[in-house]
């Protein structure tokens, strides 16, 4: 579920006697030198009102346990349980970030976490902030995919404007041997829901050892891996192995400093080597050790990926990847639908490969992530519901209809996307073809695309999607939303089944026939299956598709819109109470900003999150935002030469089904 007290639930008094953008907060560590604008760490207390646009950035999905199956990954040399990936990637910047998406489909929606352990939320300038949390939505969507993630901790060079009275700062000891500041990052870390931090430090040119006991105390604070932890990963320049120097930020004897260690770019195979021995003298383990790969000057990329991972036919380290949001940059001065298709093809490009499978590497070029490291999932429960929801898109659907025309983009939306993108086969003749497409949806921003007019009439097709690990009883279902192209169906030999593989026979995808139940609106249709009974109270570990073409061709493609496997019908989940709104204030474009909150009902067991409409709500209305919390800040609302505007706030089971609202009029 969407909502959770595993983080603490905020209280949203006092959200509303604020105004302005409730930006990400960032800070400095102390009062040292502060820049004009600056603010300290140690100034920040949300339980004491002086934090009022911190709930706005709090995450509310736990993060979940996940695992590697090596018997399920999709290409042959991938190894599982050996070394992870870091991605340092940066979503917006440091100032000026915005609280729970922006309204614009041009945004870093990542979604390959199948490949990733930690996200390094990559922020931090002298002059702004050094101190940067995560965006609460970014968190809700590697937490769904059971990723880690980092804020980022910033000690630039003296000559980018780096202070020593800053590092001074932070490590700062009182009388009775706290770090004040430390003490704070964790305190940040737990309110906020994420999992650690990135310390990023370049001041000098040597770590200081006064820094490496600050770490090992806010490493001492909590413990690994248990609820509420909090993570510390060191960096400093010019280290290219662990070595006698740094390898104290890992290890200090037998203290704990850090919980993994960021080696810089350029190390070749001695410095591997060397790491590893270096690992072994400290008893730690060399995934502890993220090998830096520069992306966006150094290109040689398979060179570098061929000694860490497959040189002695084991992995020698785990990877970090710096800038990676670069690698999937379009160009500038594109339509937004140019933008999301190269968004897409270069993600692609370097997580799977070129070829854009996952299975088998291309002739040229860059063989992808993939080549390497097996795809992880996350643990799954009953209903498992994927609207193939990237997290943005050109337009908003409800059930089918386009409540929002315009670009949006708000990761904590981002479903569970498939595991293998793609995995396709066809009988002798024909090919299927699998893609994630923004001109339709059920729920959200986009939906699966299978393109099926290379197929053969009268055969047959299919995709691997997920790997899972899904319990389930007698009374387990599937249930299927499609779109299907002319002449599919009545009696004209077409037929849409669910490919489902359980623990004991993992490899042996069974066929599962779907039958149609209902017509919905905007030609969506509603298809459903029971699991066979060989496979009751066994765990589902594979979910798929398999089609059957009639005696025509198929000139449209194949739309899926949502696919559930659940025990129960989906109830309708209990309405939000008592919405409230500050007074409006007025913006620079001539509209006006609000700050909302409300009451959320007591059991959110059946809340996947909440829904903002203008004027009547749901499908009426016109769709605003989402929110995991129970606020929501409206940047730009536009009178439209009426007297008052209705907002209406609706919760969202997780099969997109609707609440009643709870709604107020502004007045302008």
């Amino acid at each position: 579920m969407a909502t959770s007290s595993a983080h603490g639930e905020g209280s949203t008094k006092g959200v509303l006697s604020q105004f302005g953008v409730p930006y990400v907060p960032y800070w400095h560590p102390g009062h040292s030198e502060l820049p004009s604008g600056g603010r300290a760490l140690l100034d920040w207390n949300p339980n004491q009102g002086q934090d009022q646009d911190g709930v706005f950035h709090r995450s509310r999905v736990p993060l979940r346990p996940r695992r590697q199956d090596a018997r399920l990954k999709a290409h042959p040399n991938a190894r599982a349980g050996e070394g992870q990936v870091m991605s340092c990637a940066e979503f917006w910047g440091t100032g000026e970030n915005p609280p729970q998406g922006v309204a614009s489909s041009r945004y870093y929606a990542f979604g390959y976490w199948q490949y990733v352990q930690i996200l390094v939320f990559w922020a931090g300038t002298a002059g702004g902030g050094l101190i940067c949390p995560p965006n609460g939505h970014v968190t809700d969507a590697a937490h769904r995919n059971g990723v880690k993630v980092y804020g980022s901790v910033f000690f630039p060079t003296p000559s980018h404007g780096g202070k020593e009275a800053w590092v001074r700062d932070f490590t700062t000891k009182t009388k009775n041997g706290t770090y004040p500041v430390v003490d704070k990052l964790v305190e940040v870390a737990q309110y906020f829901g994420f999992d650690g931090w990135f310390i990023n430090y370049e001041t000098l040119t040597r770590g200081d050892p006064a820094v490496r006991d600050a770490l090992a105390y806010g490493r001492a604070r909590t413990t690994p891996d248990t609820a509420g932890s909090v993570d510390f990963t060191w960096y400093e320049m010019q280290q290219r192995d662990l070595n006698n120097h740094n390898a104290q930020f890992l290890q200090n004897g037998s203290q704990r400093v850090c919980d993994s260690l960021f080696v810089d770019y350029y190390w070749y195979d001695t410095n591997l080597t060397n790491s590893k021995n270096k690992a072994g003298e400290i008893k730690r383990s060399v995934y502890d050790l993220h090998f830096g790969l520069e992306l966006v000057e150094e290109k040689n990329w398979d060179e570098r990926l061929t000694l860490l991972f497959t040189k002695d036919n084991t992995h020698r380290g785990s990877l970090a990847l710096y800038k990676a949001h670069t690698v999937s940059t379009p160009s500038k001065g594109c339509s937004d639908t140019e933008w999301t298709q190269g968004f897409y093809r270069k993600e692609a490009d370097f997580w799977v490969g070129t070829n854009h499978d996952p299975s088998h590497s291309p002739n040229s070029g860059f063989p992808g992530i993939a080549r390497y490291i097996a795809e992880a999932r996350p643990q799954q429960e009953l209903p498992f519901v994927t609207h193939f929801n990237t997290g943005h898109g050109h337009s908003y659907h409800h059930a089918g209809a386009v409540v929002r025309h315009g670009g949006w983009a708000n990761l904590a939306l981002q479903d569970v996307l498939p595991t293998y993108r793609w995995l396709t086969g066809a009988d002798a003749g024909g090919a299927l073809g699998a893609s994630l497409s923004f001109r339709d949806a059920w729920e959200g921003g986009s939906c699966l695309m299978l393109d099926t007019t290379h197929l053969v009439p009268g055969s047959s097709a299919w995709t691997r999607l997920y790997q899972l690990y899904l319990p389930t009883t007698d009374r387990t279902r599937i249930t299927v939303r499609a779109k299907t192209p002319p002449f599919w169906e009545n009696g004209n030999g077409g037929a849409l089944e669910a490919l489902v593989a359980t623990d004991a026979a993992p490899k042996k995808l069974l066929a599962v026939p779907l039958t149609r139940q209902s017509e919905d609106q905007a030609g969506w249709t509603t298809y459903t299956a029971t699991l066979p009974e060989n496979t009751y109270w066994q765990p589902l570990v594979q979910l798929g598709l398999r089609l059957t073409t009639g005696p025509y061709p198929m000139l449209r493609p194949l739309l899926v819109g949502q696919i559930a496997v659940h025990d129960e019908e989906f109830a309708t989940p209990p309405a939000p109470t008592a919405l409230e709104f500050q007074p409006p204030e007025r913006t620079i474009t001539g509209g006006v900003s609000v700050r909302l909150a409300w009451e959320p009902p007591a059991d959110e067991s059946a809340v996947h999150h909440y829904e903002i409409y203008e004027t009547g709500g749901g499908a009426s209305g016109t769709f605003l935002g989402a929110s995991l919390n129970p606020v929501f800040f409206l940047p730009q609302l536009t009178a439209r030469d009426r007297a008052a505007t209705q907002i209406a706030v609706t919760a969202v089971g997780h099969d997109g089904t609707h609440s009643p609202n709870a709604t107020a009029d502004i007045t302008w």
